[in-house]
């Protein structure tokens, strides 16, 4: 559900969807951070609008920015194209990118990945942590160094994000994708789910080739 209002949660910065009167001041908390004396806002009057499974609208932002890594990336290889150079070169563009991202916002990040993603929930300090992790492996793959390690941990990256994704559409949750950090309103939908397999598809073919 999103909320027409420029007020977020108070905890993890969030679309707000319940309110709480404490000592004559209102506050305002999302799905994953009421407390049992919280009010759902659509009791309040406040005008929503319902997250359309896609919503192409509010999945533009996710979609440009894969499209420049793409085009970036085979720019690259204008000079003789290479499969193998061109999706290291990917790779790495789309995790410095997306780690830059998150760090506009690492507190609004760190906690809005803890709403969904199944070790952030867990250890709040793996949020925290994500996006210089992300940074990092971009780095290596821009270089150029392919190491074991540094594949296994974004192919482990990739399918914890489809796990977390699935779990949330499924259960037909309306969660906001923090992907892109806080800048952005992304629904969790499929998309989300794509963009973690092409991930996980791609360094699965480095490994093979």
């Amino acid at each position: 559900m999103q909320i027409k209002t420029t007020q977020k949660c108070e905890k993890c910065y969030m679309e707000r969807v319940f309110k709480e009167t404490i000592s004559g001041t209102d506050h305002f908390y999302c799905e994953h951070h009421k407390t049992a004396n919280s009010v759902k806002m659509e009791t309040l009057g406040v005008k929503t609008e319902k997250v359309f499974f896609f919503h192409l609208k509010e999945l533009l932002p996710l979609i440009l920015i894969i499209g420049l890594v793409t085009l970036f990336a085979f720019i690259r290889q204008l000079s003789g194209f290479d499969w193998m150079l061109y999706m290291m070169d990917w790779m790495g563009l789309f995790l410095i990118t997306f780690g830059g991202l998150k760090l506009v916002d690492l507190k609004g990040f760190a906690y809005g990945f803890a709403s969904y993603d199944v070790i952030a929930k867990r250890y709040l300090s793996y949020g925290f942590i994500f996006p210089f992790l992300e940074i990092f492996l971009g780095v290596l793959y821009l270089a150029g160094f392919m190491f074991l390690l540094q594949n296994i941990l974004v192919l482990i990256i990739s399918a914890l994000g489809m796990y977390s994704a699935y779990k949330v559409i499924t259960n037909k949750n309306e969660i906001r994708c923090v992907c892109m950090g806080t800048l952005f309103h992304i629904p969790m939908t499929w998309a989300t789910f794509t963009e973690n397999f092409l991930m996980a598809a791609m360094v699965f073919l480095m490994l093979t080739m």
